[in-house]
């Protein structure tokens, strides 16, 4: 069983930010596995050549089986995934800010809080890397598999890192809002460009971004600070109360902070003692 985060090689980390490897097999007598996933800032491809999630939104209460290769989006809303009863291996890679825009070179609202069959959007090359997956049982070669493929798209890429992906970086690291007229002097841009060109190349406006990287990190942040009381939490991550925090978390996980934390605890990296 293996949980890991690996970085990319020189070549891929103007795009790359780094690799997620999730790897397990489990018992199909068992309860199913429930992995809660409010939003968080990132985007990125995902392959499954081994087993497949089932997603379900909680409030539509729509259920859909994964596609086995998909391209995912900016989140902003809250799914729970359905772990397979089985043997499962997952490796996404999770990109830079507007490193997926450069790649595709499509409006990253067209991903927007979904995950697209990336067979359907890139072409059937994704298949063949998802077989070559599925038949290898080295990770390290698992991972260079996906490191040749993209080293062959990237080459194709003619559009360099824009001033807006680098707001993005700045939001992601500080995600304060410092208003939009503050960033968009900073990217030597119009308000209104900042926040189409924001739009375009991440899926979401640039304060909604702020807004879901700062929940993020302060959820983080409590998983690894259990001793914490929320209020600490809040003041820590530039809340101005407890009950601007609870708002949050009510609107990106759809539950109160306490509930999400019990609902993570019971996650397969928890169960699985995989971190």
């Amino acid at each position: 069983m293996i949980y890991q985060r690996i970085l990319p090689c020189q070549a891929l980390q103007p795009f790359v930010k780094e690799y997620l490897l999730l790897h397990f097999v489990y018992d199909p007598t068992k309860p199913p596995l429930v992995k809660p996933f409010p939003p968080l800032p990132e985007h990125g491809l995902e392959f499954f050549p081994k087993g497949l999630v089932t997603s379900v939104n909680p409030l539509t209460g729509t259920v859909k089986q994964e596609p086995r290769n998909t391209i995912y989006g900016q989140p902003v809303s809250r799914f729970n995934f359905i772990m397979p009863s089985d043997d499962y291996l997952m490796i996404r890679v999770i990109f830079h800010m507007g490193g997926l825009f450069r790649l595709l070179r499509i409006p990253m609202t067209e991903f927007t809080d979904k995950k697209i069959d990336s067979e359907l959007v890139i072409n059937q090359e994704v298949r063949a890397v998802n077989d070559r997956l599925a038949n290898t049982e080295s990770y390290p070669l698992m991972i260079a598999i996906v490191e040749q493929y993209l080293r062959s798209k990237i080459r194709q890429v003619t559009t360099d890192i824009h001033a807006v992906d680098k707001i993005g970086q700045l939001l992601l690291q500080h995600p304060g809002w410092p208003g939009l007229d503050w960033l968009a002097n900073q990217a030597c841009l119009s308000p209104r460009q900042l926040e189409r060109k924001f739009v375009e190349r991440l899926g979401i406006g640039p304060k909604l971004f702020t807004r879901i990287s700062r929940f993020h990190r302060a959820f983080r942040w409590k998983e690894a600070n259990p001793e914490a009381d929320w209020l600490t939490v809040a003041v820590n991550f530039g809340y101005t109360d407890f009950h601007h925090l609870f708002k949050d978390f009510k609107e990106f996980a759809g539950v109160t902070p306490n509930t999400l934390l019990s609902e993570s605890a019971l996650s397969p990296e928890k169960i699985l003692r995989l971190d």
